[in-house]
């Protein structure tokens, strides 16, 4: 697991205009909550931040008031765009304490399936995991060169480090190498000849042998 030192300061003002004021500034508005204790608002830097999450750091360690601590990153939001992050929430934790988190999946390989005229879809892109503070793992890579047609990568084959448990159902499937569907021609209707009426014969009409006139 990776942690990062930053410096954050109290943030006493709160809402939509003093939060843009931090980031027009440069700063990042951000809450710590957690254990019982009262929530504590703080402001960092939006650079340190944004370097944070762009190495998956999870863990800040976090110097206010003169004392350092960490934390876990609990939460992100970003923009309208879902590009650049606006508010980061931090919760309280103890170094030997079990999370939960999620990680997550980038498959690694190109199934042999995909050379037999399959497609690769990837079923879950990340997965919830129990696991200590210390032990938080970084993104999975599982191999999936060995899918063939029809064939799946499962919850239960993902190679977990020690001591992490996934919360998701073991036969949960990951990813999976399906066939590519073939389009069947649509079936022509038969050609029902067109049943062809008597014109309405109109005038006098001549009478058939044996028919009498009434």
């Amino acid at each position: 697991m990776e942690s990062m030192a930053v410096k954050a300061e109290p943030r006493a003002e709160t809402g939509t205009r003093a939060s843009g004021k931090l980031r027009a500034a440069g700063r990042m508005p951000g809450i710590i909550y957690g254990h019982g204790e009262p929530p504590d608002s703080i402001s960092l830097h939006a650079h340190d931040v944004e370097v944070a999450l762009a190495h998956g750091v999870r863990v800040l360690e976090v110097d206010l008031r003169g004392a350092s601590q960490q934390y876990l990153i609990k939460d992100v939001q970003y923009d309208h765009l879902d590009a650049a992050p606006i508010h980061i929430d931090l919760t309280r934790v103890d170094l030997d304490e079990r999370v939960t988190v999620r990680i997550g999946i980038e498959l690694k390989g190109v199934p042999k399936g995909v050379s037999e005229g399959g497609v690769l879809d990837q079923l879950m892109a990340d997965i919830e995991v129990d696991c200590l503070v210390t032990e938080i793992p970084d993104t999975l890579h599982p191999v999936v060169t060995h899918l063939g047609v029809g064939e799946s990568l499962l919850v239960q084959d993902l190679e977990l480090p020690p001591g992490v448990t996934a919360h998701a159902d073991a036969d949960a499937g990951v990813a999976m190498v399906r066939a590519l569907a073939v389009a069947e021609e649509p079936e022509m209707p038969e050609e029902v000849p067109e049943e062809t009426e008597e014109p309405e014969r109109i005038g006098r009409v001549r009478k058939e042998e044996g028919e009498s006139e009434s």
